[in-house]
């Protein structure tokens, strides 16, 4: 057995979460009324290839609990963008959090891609679960729309064997949806991002105090925009408070920055076909992970590294075969965690809550099952997406086993 050093990153609030069960389709739920199964003493690494691409991060998380008015983080984007953001307000008074992009020298469209924005919370888990909840929902939907366009459009989404030979694939959707949303600003213009309004002085979301928001969204602007993340009084002037206050330092937590290619690909070399007793692996944000992305911050200077690759989307793609039905199960080697994740293949998508059930995972040796799938003496390939949580703590490990279960129910 391979081990690694865990990243354990700081606890937050522990919630009792209601968890999403599958329903249907071509894989299941693997026993939900099981619960979770033990970490296996013994198991296989799956021997991997690492491609890197997609959009330009601005990661905001840093001072993670705000305790004065001012400016987060702000840097400039050209082309395909994202930004992670999650901070809390440490204050005793009412606040608001907003983020704002604007054109920095000229006239541009934007075009918005998949966005998953929490909900304030003083619950850390609950307000980091539903952006990614809300994040793959609008994924799965552009999928499948884009898929429906046309068969050339589905070749971009869909990786085949000679595409994993490539350079990383295109997982951003501006290529193949003509109706995407799309904004237009002229120099002098903005627009507020988590309350979608344009030009308006008064836009953002307010947090009371000990709330958390978090949130992810994609866009693409052909020109460059500069993105500011503040925190204000309720009343304050955006327009105004975006160029006149002071940026906050980091706190103990350099959770800040902007990266490079926040897309990461593990491809699996081999189909999963395995016996009865045997359990392969692959272990994903570990504390020695050569993948963690290292950048800038922008308003520093300074180098910085995203520990956990918050932001960071993972396409894990694999294949299984043989005559075994095999389940999919994720492992949080760190302790706490509550996300989401989707699965795709045979052109179907499925969403499931990691973990599943109405609890979150707390020991570090506990898999939750939640995916299945039956080769049936074929291969099927398959992805699997998801990416860090905030609020939670790794890494993950994902671990492929033969499900007992549905093989008996064969014979």
């Amino acid at each position: 057995m391979k081990m690694l050093s865990l990243l354990k990153l700081p606890s937050r609030i522990a919630s009792v979460l209601a968890g999403i069960g599958l329903l249907g389709g071509f894989f299941s739920p693997a026993h939900a009324e099981a619960g979770f199964r033990k970490v296996p003493e013994k198991y296989q690494d799956v021997d991997v290839k690492i491609l890197r691409g997609g959009p330009t991060l601005l990661f905001s998380d840093s001072p993670e609990m705000v305790y004065e008015n001012g400016i987060l983080y702000k840097d400039t984007v050209e082309g395909d963008g994202r930004v992670f953001f999650h901070h809390v307000n440490g204050t005793k008074e009412n606040k608001k959090l907003a983020v704002l992009v604007r054109p920095v020298d000229r006239m541009t469209t934007i075009t918005w891609g998949c966005r998953g924005i929490g909900d304030p919370d003083k619950s850390y888990y609950i307000s980091a679960v539903k952006g990614q909840q809300r994040y793959f929902n609008e994924y799965k939907k552009y999928w499948e729309k884009a898929r429906k366009n046309s068969a050339k459009q589905q070749g971009k989404l869909k990786t085949t064997r000679n595409d994993r030979k490539k350079e990383a694939p295109d997982y951003g959707f501006y290529q193949v949806i003509p109706d995407l949303p799309v904004t237009t600003l002229a120099k002098g213009e903005y627009m507020e991002i988590l309350t979608r309004e344009r030009n308006m002085e008064h836009s953002g979301i307010r947090l009371k105090p000990e709330q958390l928001l978090t949130g992810m969204f994609d866009f693409h602007a052909p020109h460059p925009v500069e993105i500011v993340v503040m925190m204000c009084n309720t009343k304050d002037n955006i327009k105004s408070f975006s160029k006149s206050a002071r940026a906050l330092p980091m706190d103990e937590h350099p959770l800040r920055g902007t990266y490079r290619n926040s897309d990461l690909t593990y491809i699996v070399r081999e189909p999963i076909q395995m016996k009865w007793y045997q359990e392969k692996a692959l272990c994903l944000a570990g504390s020695d992970d050569t993948e963690f992305l290292q950048g800038i911050d922008a308003m520093t200077g300074t180098e910085t590294k995203n520990n956990g690759n918050y932001g960071v989307v993972y396409h894990v793609l694999y294949s299984v075969a043989g005559e075994k039905p095999l389940k999919m199960g994720i492992n949080p080697w760190g302790g706490d965690f509550y996300g989401a994740g989707m699965l795709i293949s045979e052109g179907k998508t499925e969403i499931s809550n990691i973990p599943h059930i109405d609890r979150y995972f707390g020991t570090g040796y506990e898999i939750d099952d939640i995916f299945s799938l039956s080769p049936n003496h074929k291969r099927k390939d398959a992805e699997f997406i998801w990416s860090p949580p905030g609020a939670s703590n790794l890494p993950i490990r994902i671990f492929w086993s033969v499900d007992k279960l549905e093989n008996n129910k064969k014979y």
